[in-house]
Order: structure tokens, then C-alpha cells, then sequence
């Protein structure tokens, strides 16, 4: 393999951990416990996540292209902002999901039962919503330079199951 090669496979992969490492600090960011409160899990849904999924439709932007005086400026604006409001939903959703995970944890923790194997699961989720979170990160990316579109449907079944889980032990644990 030529060094000119290596070099721009270390350059590309460098600067992909540097573009992901502020997602990897969001994702490990522990929760205090003033950031959740019952009112917060009971208004909670991750359904209000699913707007993401139309954000980058391809379709709009092909529409917005076939329309009479059609303007490429206004394109890459739209393009631009939607990008902005992805990845504000993103962040969101990624607190969110710590949240969750942070009373899921919690209340496993507190149940009179043995717990075992909801810890795990809880890991297991974690890792999960994790490695999701790096897909869309990176279908992200290449969406930002304008190679793909990207779709956060596993990202909410994720965050979903999460949630209900956490309704579920916190009904429990009340009872």
C-alpha cells in the first residue's frame, strides 16, 4: 500500500473522530437528577422525534428543484437549515435518551427484586442507541457534504422502547 494512501486514510479518519467526538461526549454526559421529574416522563414521547425523519427527505428537495424559477440558492438554504434543525433534534434526542436510561437505571436500582437482567438489557439498549447514534452521525456527514439521505426510524424505535420501559417500572414500582 503506498504511504500517500495510508496518509489519507489516517487524514479521513482523524478528522471523522474529531467531527464525531462532540456526539461521543453527548452520549457518555451523565444526567443529574434535577434534569428529570415525573411531569418530564409523563409528557415525554418519543414520537415527537418522528418530524426528523422528513427533514432530509430527498423528495422535498427534488420537488423544491422541479419547481418553476427554481433558485439553487434557495435550495442549499433549505438544505442548510434543515441540517440545523436535524441536529438540533439529534441532541435533544440524545439527552433525552440519557434521561431515560439515567431512571431506568435508578429504578431498577431501587426495586425490591432481583434486577439482573434489566440492567443488562439497559446495557444492552445503551449500546445499542450508541451505535445508532454513530450511524446517523455518519450518514450525517455524508448528507452535509450531500452524498445520502439519512433516516432516525431506528433511532425512535430505540428511544421508544426506552421509554417504555421506564413507564412500565415506574408504574410497577407505584403500585
Amino acid at each position: 500500500m503506498p504511504s500517500e494512501l495510508i496518509l489519507v486514510l489516517v487524514l479521513l479518519f482523524g478528522t471523522y473522530v474529531a467531527l464525531i467526538t462532540p456526539t461521543l461526549r453527548r452520549l457518555c454526559r451523565p444526567c443529574k437528577v434535577d434534569e428529570f421529574t415525573p411531569q418530564w416522563l409523563e409528557r415525554f414521547s418519543a414520537h415527537s422525534y418522528d418530524p426528523m425523519e422528513q427533514l432530509l427527505n430527498p423528495e422535498d428537495f427534488a420537488f423544491l428543484s422541479r419547481q418553476p424559477g427554481f433558485d439553487f440558492a434557495l435550495y442549499r438554504k433549505l438544505r442548510r437549515d434543515r441540517l440545523r434543525i436535524f441536529r438540533q433534534y439529534l441532541n435533544r434526542m440524545i439527552g433525552d435518551f440519557n434521561r431515560l436510561h439515567a431512571v431506568a437505571r435508578m429504578l431498577t436500582a431501587h426495586s425490591p427484586e432481583d434486577q439482573s437482567e434489566m440492567f443488562t438489557r439497559l446495557i444492552w439498549l445503551k449500546v445499542r442507541f450508541s451505535l445508532a447514534v454513530l450511524r446517523a452521525e455518519s450518514r450525517y456527514l455524508c448528507c452535509f457534504i450531500g452524498a445520502r439521505s439519512l433516516s432516525v426510524r431506528e433511532l425512535i424505535l430505540q428511544l421508544d422502547e426506552l421509554s417504555g420501559q421506564v413507564t412500565a417500572m415506574s408504574t410497577m414500582q407505584s403500585a
